[in-house]
C-alpha cells in the first residue's frame, strides 16, 4: 500500500498517486482507477443510507489541496477522463481529523474516508 503525507493530508492506497500539479501550496494530485466502479464509503454517514455510494465507470480521481497551514479543506473530483468537465461528482471535506484509503478490488474499487484514530 502507497503513503502518500504532506501536512495534515493522507492517502492510503493501493493505486498509483500522481502529482499532477503544484502551484505555490496549491496540490493536485491524480489517481488512475481505469474505468472501475468505485464504492464510497465515508465514516459517520447518516443512518438513513445503507451503507455506500456507487460510481460507475471512474478512470480518475482528482484531488485538490493546499498546503497553507490553516486550510484542511481538500476537493475530490471523479472523473470518467482527465479534465474536469468530465466530472461525475465533486465535493470537499475537512481532512484535519481523517484520512482517505483506497482500496483495489478484483473489478472495482473502495474509497474509505475515516477518522484518524487518536493516541492517548
Amino acid at each position: 500500500m502507497i503513503e502518500y503525507r504532506k501536512g495534515n493530508f493522507l492517502i492510503q492506497s493501493d493505486f498509483e498517486i500522481r502529482s499532477f500539479m503544484e502551484e505555490g501550496p496549491d496540490i493536485d494530485l491524480i489517481i488512475p482507477l481505469e474505468y472501475r466502479t468505485l464504492n464510497l464509503y465515508i465514516d459517520g454517514m447518516p443512518d438513513y443510507f445503507d451503507s455506500r455510494l456507487q460510481l460507475l465507470d471512474i478512470k480518475n480521481i482528482l484531488i485538490r489541496f493546499s498546503t497553507l497551514k490553516d486550510n484542511n479543506l481538500c476537493t475530490i473530483h471523479f472523473l470518467r477522463n482527465i479534465d474536469l468537465k468530465s466530472a461525475v461528482m465533486n465535493f470537499v471535506f475537512d481532512y484535519k481529523e481523517h484520512f482517505i484509503k483506497l482500496k483495489e478490488e478484483e473489478y472495482s474499487a473502495e474509497m474509505h474516508i475515516e477518522k484518524r484514530k487518536t493516541s492517548t
